[in-house]
């Protein structure tokens, strides 16, 4: 059986069940808005280059700041093919999308910029600012939502135990799944983050060669030898 550890991936699912392969969700992860998210409105309207965001969670709460502010002019670089397909659908259309999904990546590759405002999550890594200001790049971050573990029920906990493959999307999520259960059942990374983590805590693992739901799906069928 393989599990999806995001549960908001049904697309997925159908997917795998329509190959014959049984397949089940559990969120192990909640997000959870910060107060920062009040004041975003505000400072949209600061002047910034460049709005960067490397979430879908940060993507969704900077649209509805967007909103609030009255739809500001603003360049947005954003991580990641679900990352910026949520902005764009909400009208919101990214100015920059690195080729590889990591904010190392987005800091290397960054347009030119001498202010960007980093709308984040608490898990957040410091790629992003840290590779902007070794550019001279005056890079502010503001946490606006934060992930935590959700508490599982006694059926959700059976899944995990019961899981052949399982797919993570976040290094978090490994975390979490890790500290449900001793198991370490082979696990398909959506990046090279999570593919990482997930190794640091005994999961063999397969990444997924390109960024974002279509390179983890090819990785599941990876692991499975399809």
């Amino acid at each position: 059986m393989v599990l999806l550890t995001r549960g908001k991936d049904r697309a997925l699912l159908a997917r795998l069940a329509a190959l014959g392969i049984e397949a089940a969700e559990v969120a192990l992860l909640e997000q959870v808005d910060l107060p920062a998210l009040a004041r975003l409105p505000q400072r949209l309207k600061e002047g910034w280059d460049y709005v960067a965001v490397t979430s879908k969670e940060g993507a969704k709460r900077l649209l509805r700041a967007w909103e609030e502010a009255g739809r500001p002019f603003l360049r947005v670089a954003a991580v990641g093919e679900g990352t910026g397909k949520v902005l764009a659908e909400g009208g919101l259309f990214p100015a920059f999308v690195p080729e590889r999904a990591t904010a190392r990546d987005l800091a290397q590759g960054f347009p030119e910029a001498r202010r960007v405002l980093f709308v984040a999550g608490d898990l957040a890594g410091r790629d992003l600012e840290e590779g902007l200001r070794a550019r001279g790049v005056l890079a502010e971050r503001e946490e606006v939502y934060a992930t935590r573990e959700r508490d599982l029920a006694p059926e959700e906990v059976a899944l995990l135990e019961r899981a052949e493959v399982v797919a993570f999307f976040s290094p978090s999520g490994a975390r979490a799944f890790a500290r449900w259960t001793g198991r370490r059942p082979q696990a398909a990374a959506i990046g090279p983050s999570t593919g990482e983590e997930a190794r640091r805590f005994g999961f063999p693992v397969v990444e997924a060669e390109s960024p974002g739901l279509e390179g983890l799906f090819r990785a599941i069928l990876r692991v499975l030898g399809r």
